[in-house]
């Protein structure tokens, strides 16, 4: 029987790198918003914006997920779905954005393998939502932050795109060891071999430390980037191109796993 505990939001840390202590929020796809912020409540539709300069909430009507547009005023500008959190962090804000996983996995497929082939984005959603799974909680107060500790996070990518339809040809698979989903790890190239959590002398954070990851051989000699656990980006990139399919390249990456279908467990 597969042990799950999935949850039907994530939560995602975004911006944080720029240590905002301003935000600027509008509406997008003719989404209405609800601002709530100093006990009041007020709503924003077409052109409209609001400057958050303190703690508040962003929703739909009736607390609905929501198209907006998030900025951090001359520094950076993305569109999201869901539902925003600005909380006072120190001298500074946090976002927080609360988003269906679905969501979260097309926005990591088109930012970590944007131009890999359909076989790897499709590996690359696997690893992705099985991380989103197993490793909640890696920052207080939310779950996942939208860089590289955590994983690459950028816009919601349209509906016709690669990594949307990775992420609808595997929706609910994820990657399972000893009947628990795997916080599977990655790196953008392994230089030609991936390493074990002894050889990497890996402290893992939460469940990481549930599964051994083996050695294994990569296609690619390339630049070792990263902590070289796991699946190699790069790797996979070539193994798709030479006809293996992702449950292949899952298979090679992570010895004695399998791929589950976590919505619909048997």
């Amino acid at each position: 029987m597969l042990a799950l505990a999935i949850a039907t939001t994530v939560r995602i840390g975004v911006f944080g790198l720029f240590h905002p202590v301003e935000f600027e929020v509008r509406p997008a796809r003719a989404s209405l918003l609800v601002v709530e912020a100093g006990g009041r409540q007020e709503r924003i539709e077409g052109a409209g914006s609001r400057r958050l300069r303190s703690a508040a909430r962003v929703t739909g009507v009736d607390g609905s997920e929501a198209w907006f547009w998030l900025s951090v005023p001359g520094k950076i500008r993305r569109e999201f779905r869901g539902r925003l959190e600005i909380r006072a962090d120190r001298d500074h804000l946090q976002a927080i954005v609360e988003m269906d996983p679905e969501t979260a996995v097309a926005s990591i497929v088109a930012a970590e393998t944007p131009r890999a082939p359909a076989e790897a984005q499709k590996a690359q959603a696997v690893v992705a939502r099985s991380f989103l799974i197993a490793a909640r909680g890696r920052h207080i107060g939310f779950d996942f932050c939208d860089t590289t500790h955590c994983q690459f996070l950028r816009e919601v990518p349209p509906d016709a795109s690669p990594a949307r339809r990775a992420q609808r040809d595997t929706r609910g698979l994820a990657l399972t060891y000893q009947g628990r989903v795997l916080a599977a790890l990655y790196s953008a190239d392994c230089g030609g071999r991936t390493r074990t959590l002894e050889e990497a002398g890996w402290r893992p954070e939460g469940r990481v430390e549930e599964y051994p990851y083996f050695a294994v051989a990569c296609p690619v000699r390339g630049t070792v980037s990263g902590h070289r656990l796991g699946m190699c980006q790069t790797g996979a990139a070539q193994l798709a191109r030479h006809g293996e399919t992702f449950r292949e390249i899952l298979s090679r990456y992570f010895p004695a796993t399998s791929i589950d279908d976590v919505e619909h467990p048997q």
